[in-house]
């Protein structure tokens, strides 16, 4: 063999041992954005989910409350009526009129109280000057529809007070927006390296060396 090929073949044989030290290179930072893309990925698409959970909870919320409040304000006014139209339909002597009053009166202070507790004890002392009515079978037959409709308005008022405060939905929703603007930056520039290392190393591993095929040494 000639010097020259033998300069040669030696050219090449380091060539081919640098490619396979770049194709290491890649395999080693591919292994090691990747199990840090695993992590953020999985992170990211938990927070996506939260956040857009948290959207919808809040909507619903929003939603239920509204319709809460308006059952609420139905059933006092329909009580309310029932009351009014005992005044109309039925025997004065049938009724005691002080009470009467009192219960009308205690209607206009419930449908403007927020606080439940006060609420219900307006309603209490509501629901006793109902019992206080007359025994007769009309009146009765009043009362308990007042009764049902009030139990009703309170039973929309104890739904209200045990839902979750549109404060807390929104401070969820931020914390996780905030954390997904945290790691957004470094979860798309791993993908990008990923994409870039795998084409690097797609490519020297299908092209033979040659003179003109020789990778940089920092590849």
């Amino acid at each position: 063999m000639s010097e020259s090929n033998m300069i040669n073949e030696t050219s090449i044989l380091d060539k081919d041992e640098l490619i396979k030290s770049v194709i290491a290179k890649h395999k080693r930072l591919l292994e090691e954005y990747n199990r840090e893309f695993r992590e953020l990925d999985g992170r990211s698409k938990a927070l996506k989910e939260q956040i857009g959970s948290s959207k919808q909870e809040k909507e619903d919320t929003l939603t239920r409350i509204e319709v809460l409040k308006e059952k609420r304000q139905q059933l006092y006014h329909q009580a309310e009526n029932v009351l009014g139209n005992m005044f109309t339909d039925i025997d004065d002597k049938l009724l005691d009129n002080k009470l009467m009053h009192a219960a009308n009166d205690g209607f206009t202070k419930v449908r403007r109280l927020i606080n439940i507790n006060e609420e219900k004890q307006v309603v209490d002392e509501l629901l006793t000057k109902l019992d206080g009515m007359s025994t007769h079978e009309t009146v009765q037959s009043s009362v308990q529809q007042i009764k049902a409709k009030v139990n009703g308005a309170i039973e929309a008022s104890n739904e209200l007070a045990g839902t979750i405060g549109i404060k807390a939905l929104d401070e969820n929703f931020h914390k996780a927006t905030e954390e997904l603007k945290t790691i957004s930056p470094r979860h798309g520039w791993l993908e990008n390296r990923i994409k870039s290392h795998n084409e690097a190393l797609e490519h020297w591993e299908k092209n033979p060396v040659t003179e003109e095929n020789t990778p940089e040494a920092d590849a």
